[in-house]
């Protein structure tokens, strides 16, 4: 996977653009009211929506496969300490007030979803707090492709991707109440289809 995201990275750069989601914009003042003070991103790509943590006074660390992401982050958002690493075999030592999950779990199938949702909560102080973002099953892209599982599509060769439902977000772990569910619509620069995707994310506390 790693590979496939050097080279989107290699060829289109600044791939999401430069402002946060706004599934971030809603996070920080959640996580403001819990007085978080550092932030762990997950797949922090060039740090897109850690550097809007960053701006609003947060410590973020973020964890990123692509070095090639990690070197366009480095100028672009040079405040983020960028860790080179799989979001699947993590093990940074250190527990965080918030940790940030956008985007990420979708990529993988169930196995592997639970592992990056277990990492989450590794690296999660108990008072803390988690976000978990996925497309949507009301996304356009939903059903697109060849089914590898269930909502788990190949959409083209080398991405696959899942997308969830309510359900899912409001039952993700054992261990994880949820706090938000919530939906985003959302276009960004660059994104293939050139119109506005379906997220749904939850927001959650360890139990």
């Amino acid at each position: 996977m790693d590979n496939f995201w050097n080279k989107r990275y290699i060829t289109e750069q600044l791939i999401w653009g430069v402002e946060p989601s706004s599934i971030t914009v809603i996070c920080e003042k959640i996580f403001k009211e819990n007085n978080t003070k550092d932030i762990l991103v997950i797949g922090a790509g060039y740090g897109r929506n850690g550097k809007y943590f960053v701006e609003n006074g947060y410590h973020v660390d973020g964890i990123e496969i692509s070095e090639e992401a990690i070197n366009i982050g480095k100028i672009f958002a040079p405040e983020i300490n960028f860790i080179k690493g799989s979001v699947l075999d993590m093990n940074l030592n250190k527990k965080y007030d918030a940790v940030f999950c956008y985007d990420i779990i979708q990529l993988f199938q169930e196995e592997k979803r639970k592992t990056v949702i277990e990492n989450c909560i590794k690296h999660c102080k108990n008072t803390g707090r988690i976000m978990i973002s996925c497309l949507s099953d009301k996304d356009m892209l939903y059903g697109i492709g060849k089914m590898i599982e269930g909502n788990t599509f190949e959409i083209r060769n080398g991405l696959t991707i899942h997308f969830s439902n309510e359900e899912e977000i409001n039952n993700i772990g054992e261990k994880l109440e949820i706090m938000k569910l919530g939906y985003s619509k959302e276009k960004m620069e660059n994104d293939r289809t050139g119109k506005e995707r379906d997220r749904i994310y939850g927001i959650y506390k360890i139990t």
